[in-house]
């Protein structure tokens, strides 16, 4: 190739790269912070003490991330952590338990529900854990 073509491209590419290197730069910072909120939250729910005689089930955690997971439409991040329990509690004694949770959220603290799979053996109780959060997006173009 002649200098004239290498030139030609030089011209051509640098402006490209300055533009995405723009982009990159001003899009994914708010992406790398929700990240960490994400990160953080279900840390500190997987670290919440779980109640008595309760274990939970390995490979039954999900995450998620979004705008309206909830309702609304609003221009806000909400996250949604969801964890299976085996226990030997009754529905009662879990609820009592989750009453008096607080987990911390991004702003607030979460919202906690809780939904049951009985299969009548007190051995084998099943209980879904969900923990709801929710916060302003901060430019995350995944939440506007």
């Amino acid at each position: 190739m002649t200098r004239w073509t290498w030139g030609c491209l030089a011209a051509v590419a640098l402006p490209l790269i300055g533009v995405l290197v723009l982009v990159f730069a001003f899009v994914m910072p708010p992406v790398w912070r929700d990240d960490d909120r994400l990160d953080a939250l279900l840390e500190r729910v997987v670290t919440y003490p779980l109640p008595p005689e309760t274990r939970e089930l390995s490979g039954r955690r999900f995450t998620d991330f979004g705008r309206t997971m909830f309702g609304g439409n609003g221009d806000y991040c909400d996250y949604l952590i969801k964890i299976v329990l085996q226990t030997k509690l009754t529905q009662e004694e879990i609820r009592k338990y989750y009453r008096k949770a607080a987990i911390r959220g991004a702003e607030e603290s979460a919202t906690i529900s809780l939904s049951f799979e009985d299969s009548g053996d007190t051995a084998d109780r099943r209980v879904i854990v969900e923990v709801h959060d929710r916060h302003g997006s901060d430019w995350d173009w995944r939440c506007t």
